[in-house]
């Protein structure tokens, strides 16, 4: 499995006809992306615990397009972003991460969804900081009510460290969600803000550097919330 892991995002790029190397605009890109993202599930009918539980949050990890892709061995994958929010209620810049979720199996097609990631507590997001974070081993993960318009009944648990929010109920099936692993994209945190020593820490925690193409995303969560 550690192999279907590292061989996924290659066979993802192949599916998605991503590039090999990030442009120069790939960041603000999904930036942009993720601020759209946000709105679109907190607005669906079904999804309002979202935004009560987005009160009480640490951070928020927002993955715009989490793609399923079907070749001879299926996963999911995505970039995203973490945003996290201090005592005074006030939102970080963003830092962007990569999530994995392989399975195997002959799957067919290409899916892409817009999926959140609640941090309810301090010690799931201290341990985002790491090189390497598993969903379910690092931290418990709820998967809350899903889009109205896809027959969603399941309901979030509000004591789990991350509740897991999408407009797709097929999205978490499979145990895809829970297993997963998050990983900081280290070369992009790097090029957004112009700081090869950038780490997500310097970023979310202790916040040493900012981007004003964060602006909007920063506004909807300051709005949201």
């Amino acid at each position: 499995m550690r192999r279907l892991r590292y061989l996924f995002p290659v066979l993802l790029g192949l599916v998605v006809g991503a590039p090999a190397i990030a442009s120069a605009n790939d960041q603000q890109i999904l930036v942009d992306k993720s601020a759209t993202a946000l709105q679109s599930v907190l607005n669906e009918k079904g999804l309002e615990p979202a935004r009560e539980y987005l009160k009480k949050a640490r951070g928020i990890m927002i993955v715009p397009e989490l793609v399923k892709a079907g070749l001879i061995v299926g996963g999911e994958g995505g970039n995203g972003v973490l945003v996290t929010k201090d005592s005074a209620g006030n939102w970080s810049n963003p830092a962007f991460y990569q999530f994995i979720a392989g399975s195997v199996g002959l799957q067919i097609g290409v899916e892409s969804k817009e999926v959140l990631f609640l941090v309810m507590t301090d010690d799931a997001l201290n341990k985002l900081m790491r090189n390497e974070f598993r969903l379910g081993a690092d931290a418990s993960i709820s998967v809350g009510p899903v889009g109205a318009g896809v027959g969603a009944s399941s309901v979030g648990n509000a004591e789990a460290d991350i509740i897991a929010y999408s407009k797709s109920k097929g999205l978490f099936g499979g145990g895809a969600i829970e297993g997963g692993v998050i990983q900081p994209k280290a070369d992009w945190n790097a090029a957004y803000y112009n700081a090869p020593a950038v780490t997500a820490e310097s970023i979310v925690l202790t916040r040493q550097h900012e981007n004003p193409g964060a602006a909007k995303l920063r506004q909807v969560l300051s709005t949201a919330d």
